[in-house]
């Protein structure tokens, strides 16, 4: 018997032990950084090295070239690992398309001071937007959110006009994720940055495009397919066979660029929709 409630003990010791490591290192998963000081574009880049100060004080660094005349800025919010400039190639056809792209950076990241969180990592987001709409005021501010990015993404279009949002990999919570990853563990009474996008999405009124890779073994595609299915003003989505996470990184051919390409040509229609949906359900009511 003694056995027994040895063994017992020991399971319950060791159960309270993982918690409290899930507790104790969730921001070090969350947010694992790496990659380096952002530093400079190369030479001959659309890109340009760029600063701006956000509402606690902090000064970010981050990338960003100038849009065409008239065409909408391009607000990217990249994932938890390595660096905006990481993200320089993949959005270089975008740039060279006219649209001006803002390859955001967050605090902790890129070589930037303070530590992130999920309130960190909206405050940038803001300050980001801030200084494109300052600078471009007659461009269109489209935000762009790649797998944690989507949650920024989604948080940030919640409390300000945007011309439209796209989501790659897009999650519905990082409470969810992490409730299904760990379900021995209470997770939901843990997590201090649950991301609740799925929560914040009935405040967005602009246009919503998903990216999603089937093969995503990061973020399920049904997160993809939840999200699509609950924003009030759905655009379509792209769910790629064979790519993984994130799609416009993954995918090794076009598909994914062009599915983004395809919704950031229709969003003005895309908008002018969400606006008489939205006219028709409040007359409606």
């Amino acid at each position: 018997m003694k056995r027994v409630v040895s063994f017992v003990l020991v399971l319950v010791l060791a159960w309270v032990l993982a918690v409290a490591a899930l507790w104790w290192f969730q921001e070090r998963t969350l947010f694992p950084a790496g990659g380096g000081a952002l530093g400079e574009p190369i030479p001959g880049s659309r890109f340009s090295a760029q600063a701006t100060s956000t509402a606690d004080g902090l000064r970010l660094q981050f990338w960003a070239s100038e849009p065409g005349p008239g065409m909408p800025v391009i607000l990217y919010l990249h994932g938890n690992g390595g660096h905006a400039g990481h993200r320089e190639q993949a959005m270089r056809p975008f740039a060279a398309a006219g649209y001006g792209v803002v390859l955001a950076e967050y605090r902790g990241y890129g070589g930037n001071p303070g530590l992130p969180t999920e309130r960190g990592l909206i405050t940038d987001a803001r300050a980001q937007a801030d200084w494109a709409s300052a600078r471009w005021p007659g461009s269109p501010l489209l935000v762009w959110g790649e797998s944690v990015g989507t949650g920024v993404a989604v948080a940030l279009a919640s409390e300000r006009q945007v011309a439209g949002v796209l989501l790659d990999s897009p999650f519905t919570s990082v409470r969810q994720l992490a409730a299904d990853a760990f379900r021995w563990a209470p997770v939901r009474l843990l997590l201090r940055h649950p991301f609740d996008s799925l929560a914040r999405l009935p405040r967005v009124r602009a246009p919503v495009f998903v990216l999603h890779g089937e093969r995503d073994g990061i973020v399920p595609v049904e997160h993809g397919h939840r999200i699509l299915a609950e924003a009030p003003c759905p655009a379509g989505g792209a769910f790629l066979p064979e790519v993984g996470h994130p799609a416009l990184l993954a995918d090794q051919g076009t598909v994914a660029r062009q599915a983004a390409m395809g919704f950031l040509t229709r969003l003005r229609a895309e908008a002018t929709r969400c606006a008489e949906n939205a006219a028709g359900s409040l007359a409606g009511s």
